[in-house]
């Protein structure tokens, strides 16, 4: 169960509609991958970055990922949020410890490091369980990392089912469509 404003995009700040999130430093997702990698964390890579990764280049903010949900892989997560200096951004929990039981309590994270954001998604609309994305992913290396990356279809059902406008365009460049 989710605690107060740590769900989905409704008990965020809105400003015309949209998520407000402030992130203070620009993106260094090679950073933050390797950092995952040198703590041994299991995770499928989404959004923005698996959508580049994929073919279409756009911009992001944030490195957003799904996590192997036991709790060894959460605290080598935790370990690494804290090794990058992260602080949680959602409302009502900014002072939050960071650590393996918190990680769960909640759908979805959001951290600013010192590389920039990281978004920890727990249940994502369309998407499948951990052990099947993990199964399905494309695995490509940037240097000496290997960066699990949601495979193209489960990536476009995750983008229909949450139906944002970003998102719709998304699909539509990674199917060469236009968007609806």
């Amino acid at each position: 169960m989710a605690s107060p404003g740590t769900g989905w995009p409704d008990g965020w700040p809105q400003l015309e509609g949209k998520r407000v999130v402030v992130i203070e430093k620009p993106l260094d997702a090679e950073r933050i991958l390797r950092a995952l990698s040198e703590h041994g964390v299991d995770y499928v890579l989404i959004g923005g970055l698996a959508v580049q990764t994929h073919g279409h280049v756009r911009m992001t903010n944030v490195a957003e990922l799904i996590p192997a949900p036991d709790p060894a892989n959460l605290e080598r997560l935790a370990a690494t949020l804290r090794s990058l200096d992260a602080r949680v951004l959602n409302p009502g929990q900014e002072d939050a410890e960071i650590d393996a039981t918190m990680l769960p309590k909640a759908t979805i994270w959001q951290f600013v490091t010192r590389d920039g954001g990281i978004d920890i998604v727990h249940e994502v609309p369309g998407g499948r369980p951990y052990d099947d994305l993990s199964k399905r992913a494309l695995h490509v290396r940037l240097g000496d990392i290997d960066v699990p990356v949601v495979n193209i279809d489960d990536l476009i059902q995750m983008k229909l089912a949450r139906g944002r406008p970003v998102d719709l365009e998304d699909v539509a460049a990674l199917t060469d469509n236009e968007p609806n």
